[in-house]
């Protein structure tokens, strides 16, 4: 939790989508133990968000909801769950999935057998458990990927139990399986993203909101694979061994963005050389902002790093 909190806790820098952007990934909690690192949501997905992603679709189930019914949990089969999450892995450019099995029941050690509820409760209503999550038991069963029996793409394990169940017959390894397109039971889900891709996203976020800052008036993204300056796309994959995607020049106040590729032929006799040039392209910024340069140079030198494992 303390990672993320860090790379999201560096701007207040005024930026609409990435505040926006911010504030659905601030609700996710890492989860690390063994050989298991992933982030997973507080909350199972509300009926409002579900709502949200059905009208992007134009989809003609869509729901007239009540703030009330808004912040209940989704309640859908399997396919939905995930039509949902391709949706949001294609919003925030980070694969996001259901827990295994194995993973829900990381997230929900230590929760307490929870009350007995005459209905269905608030996404976020429920007392958290030790991981700040909310509703891991009692409230609605949550879909996972793990098939029963392994191999059968037909039917899945759920898990935590819905209100109706005894409170305390409920525990993290409470589990059914059932059909994936069930759709008669209370069933919700919450969305799961491996670490290594979602603080890839938040380095790629953070490294935006600095350049927005260091200079404003420029036309640059970061991507995942490559940087958009203007009209030039470069590659993290054609910045020479010896040097790093951004640098910065301490002396001339300068942020250098690697590399374009320049081709220089020269005559050898009969021969003709084929020389590649790598021209950076550097930029001003105020003399004031070097440690924020600075902090950029080391996240682009991160996420090239990280594309090269």
């Amino acid at each position: 939790m303390d990672k993320l909190l860090t790379l999201l806790a560096t701007f207040s820098l005024g930026l609409g989508a990435m505040a926006q952007q911010d504030a659905f990934l601030e609700d996710f909690v890492e989860i690390k133990a063994n050989e298991h690192h992933f982030y997973t949501h507080k909350y199972a997905i509300s009926a409002g968000e579900f709502n949200e992603f059905l009208k992007f679709w134009n989809d003609i189930s869509i729901l007239q909801l009540s703030d009330k019914a808004a912040i209940l949990p989704a309640l859908v089969n399997k396919e939905d769950a995930e039509k949902y999450l391709e949706h949001i892995s294609d919003t925030y450019l980070t694969h996001f999935r259901l827990p295994t099995e194995t993973e829900w029941e990381l997230a929900a050690k230590g929760t307490s057998a929870p009350k007995r509820a005459k209905g269905l409760r608030c996404v976020d209503c429920t007392k958290p458990n030790g991981n700040g999550l909310h509703g891991m038991l009692g409230n609605v069963w949550e879909w996972t990927s793990t098939p029963e029996p392994e191999g059968d793409e037909r039917y899945f394990i759920i898990k935590g139990g819905d209100y109706q169940e005894r409170p305390k017959s409920l525990s993290p390894k409470t589990r059914f399986a059932v059909s994936k397109d069930m759709e008669d039971m209370n069933i919700g889900f919450r969305s799961v993203a491996d670490a290594q891709s979602l603080e890839a996203t938040l380095q790629i976020n953070k490294a935006n909101a600095i350049v927005k800052t260091l200079l404003p008036n420029e036309d640059i993204t970061i991507h995942r694979h490559n940087m958009q300056i203007g009209e030039i796309a470069m590659d993290f994959g054609d910045t020479p061994p010896e040097s790093f995607p951004i640098t910065v020049d301490e002396d001339t106040h300068q942020i250098i963005f690697c590399c374009m590729q320049n081709f220089e032929f020269e005559q050898d006799g009969a021969l003709e050389i084929e020389r590649v040039i790598h021209i950076g392209l550097p930029f001003d910024f105020d003399p004031s902002q070097l440690s924020l340069a600075k902090e950029l140079e080391q996240l682009a030198k991160q996420l090239m790093e990280t594309q090269n494992e």
